[in-house]
């Protein structure tokens, strides 16, 4: 994967353009403030009565409507839920968009799953921050790093690369290397860990709890032992210490019944997964879901919020400030 150096970008690029920011939640709050600080022309576009409205005015940000913000700007950034991008960019952005144009998504999968299709006369381009907003916001203040990867979908300019390394530039992305990806490549990847890191450790801590409990264990005790080593597991692979921090008797045991758990069923089940964002079928099923009213979704939410180890989360987890 080719890296992309500060050196690399010439922050004129996105500091000669005028820049729409359509969405005001944490990530794109940061973007709107490191590019702000970064010397670019920055506006926020956001629909009637968001809440989002006072909160950017506070941050001394132009705030306008979607509509207005898109006709002022020549580099738009989609910042929003993935649910929401297929009918405001039919119903506020689209129309426009001019040749010579720029969008900007920090996610492939509206623009992969082809919910939208931009005119050929736009450049298309991904910046992806893979850190929340407020940790983004902090690192830029701090002079540290975020790690990024960007891309281009549609190069209609010649120039789109050029826009792409100086607005991950100026959001604080090439303080380190950044590496070259594309909306495919990123949007299959950001899925899978979604949905089999995110998804299936949860339910690893879910079984986990569920086996302690059938076998006498109390529930205060099974949440509380599965919770600590969920938490000293993400530290370790987060500060990269493997199992360095471990005792022998944990580094033992670990290493000893994790391939009985996670075998090569488990793979198999990874590959199905990996083989339905592929195709296209998580996109359309996720859609027609949200198209209906999310029911689906609701279903899965009220499953659970009704499993024990919720409930028993909710009654031990000590209160702020107690």
């Amino acid at each position: 994967m080719a890296a992309i150096h500060s050196g690399d970008a010439d922050l004129s690029m996105i500091q000669d353009r005028e820049v729409a920011v359509i969405g005001f939640g944490p990530e794109a709050c940061a973007h709107c403030l490191n590019l702000r600080d970064s010397g670019v022309d920055v506006r926020v576009g956001l629909a009637p009565g968001s809440s989002g409205i006072p909160v950017a005015q506070a941050e001394g940000l132009p705030v306008m409507s979607i509509t207005q913000a898109c006709q002022e700007a020549d580099v738009i950034a989609v910042l929003l839920a993935d649910e929401q991008i297929p009918t405001i960019y039919a119903e506020h952005i689209a129309a426009h968009l001019g040749d010579g144009d720029a969008l900007v998504f920090p996610r492939g999968f509206s623009v992969h799953f082809a919910q939208v299709e931009p005119p050929r006369g736009v450049d298309v381009c991904l910046v992806a921050v893979e850190e929340s907003g407020a940790t983004m916001r902090r690192h830029y203040e701090d002079g540290h790093a975020v790690p990024a990867l960007l891309g281009v979908h549609q190069d209609a300019t010649g120039r789109a690369w050029d826009l792409a390394k100086a607005y991950t530039k100026a959001i604080g992305g090439l303080r380190n290397d950044a590496f070259a990806t594309t909306m495919g490549e990123q949007t299959q990847a950001e899925l899978f860990s979604e949905q089999v890191v995110h998804g299936g450790l949860a339910q690893l801590v879910q079984m986990g709890f569920e086996t302690l409990v059938q076998a006498g264990c109390q529930p205060e005790v099974a949440h509380l032992e599965m919770r600590h080593v969920l938490k000293d597991v993400m530290n370790q692979m987060t500060e990269g210490q493997g199992n360095t921090s471990q005792d022998a008797t944990a580094e033992y045991g670990s290493l000893l019944a994790g391939t009985r758990v996670i075998d090569g069923h488990v793979r198999a089940a990874m590959k199905a997964v990996l083989d339905d964002i592929g195709s296209g079928q998580f996109a359309n099923r996720f859609r027609a879901d949200q198209d209906a009213g999310a029911p689906e979704l609701a279903r899965l939410r009220a499953e659970h919020a009704s499993h024990q180890l919720v409930s028993t989360d909710e009654r031990i987890r000590p209160c702020p400030g107690r």
